[in-house]
């Protein structure tokens, strides 16, 4: 998934020949490689850039590499890139004070090439599993609240963020509505034309709802024919104004040589009131609309 040249290394010793040395031995693996040979500035760098793995000299002028380590670890954005200490020191106090900095590895020079490979290579080999694991977590989570079949949010994902926006009207009052959509005759045509073209033209309505909402809107998909829209900061007024315009645009839109009808339901949400209520208020006002032959909008007041 990854290969070494997506993995940077920063060498940091004031004699330019160790460098080099360095640089000669791990060239060939293909990391992008960058240096500094003053501690200051290498420890700006650490701060600005993105380095996964740091080999660093002890013995400097301006600041010792343990004291620069020190800084790297106490720093919460950049503790958990790893250490390789650089020292012709092999006395126990200093390995030690080393490690208990938080250095994952300690080679003293001069130092086999060998030996360097191997441990540079060990520790971007464990910089490579854990940013795997991170992507497939990310992957997993993604699929947990994404909706299969039209790529909006799911359920669980949609009330989350409805507790979010809930909890800020409590700090930051302001005024928070929903779009309720029920399509009307969506079993009808699964029936008529089978279960993937259902499925094309519920992905076909996601992309009109998206289309004709804004980037801060939440959309997502609750049940089988259900969506819902969240609108921070946004008037009922406005709201009913956004919801027409969905309506019109399903309205005027042939899926699979047929028209479908929509029953929409828009309410804002009550100080106090639970998220779960929230929801089957205006899910309510969209039934009792389907129930009644469907085809237009309604809100709560």
């Amino acid at each position: 998934m990854f290969d070494n040249s997506q993995f940077n290394i920063l060498i940091i010793d004031d004699e330019m020949f160790n460098i080099e040395v360095i640089i000669g031995f791990l060239e060939d693996a293909g990391y992008g490689l960058s240096f500094e040979t003053n501690p200051q500035k290498g420890l700006k760098r650490i701060f600005s850039e993105n380095f996964d793995l740091i080999l660093l000299d002890i013995n400097m002028p301006q600041m010792s590499g343990l004291d620069l380590c020190k800084r790297i670890k106490n720093d919460t954005e950049t503790k958990d890139i790893p250490v390789i200490f650089l020292s012709a020191f092999n006395d126990t106090k200093t390995i030690t004070d080393a490690f208990n900095l938080g250095g994952v590895d300690y080679i003293t020079k001069p130092f086999n090439g060998l030996e360097l490979i191997a441990r540079v290579h060990t520790h971007i080999e464990l910089r490579k599993y854990i940013r795997e694991l991170q992507v497939k977590q990310e992957k997993l989570a993604k699929l947990a609240s994404t909706d299969s079949i039209t790529g909006l949010s799911n359920r669980i994902r949609f009330i989350s963020i409805l507790k979010k926006e809930i909890l800020n009207t409590t700090t930051n009052p302001t005024r928070l509505t929903m779009v309720y959509l029920k399509i009307d005759n969506l079993q009808r045509l699964i029936t008529m034309y089978g279960y993937k073209n259902g499925d094309k033209i519920l992905l076909e309505i996601a992309k009109i709802v998206k289309k004709n909402t804004k980037k801060e809107h939440t959309i997502a998909r609750i049940y089988h024919s259900d969506f819902v829209i969240l609108m921070p900061s946004t008037s009922e007024e406005a709201t009913i104004k956004r919801a027409k315009v969905i309506l019109n645009a399903l309205r005027t839109t042939t899926f699979i040589n047929t028209q479908i009808t929509c029953s929409i339901g828009v309410g804002e949400y009550g100080k106090g009131e639970e998220h779960e209520f929230f929801i089957h208020r205006v899910e309510k006002v969209a039934l009792e609309i389907s129930e009644g032959g469907g085809n237009m909008i309604s809100s709560l007041t």
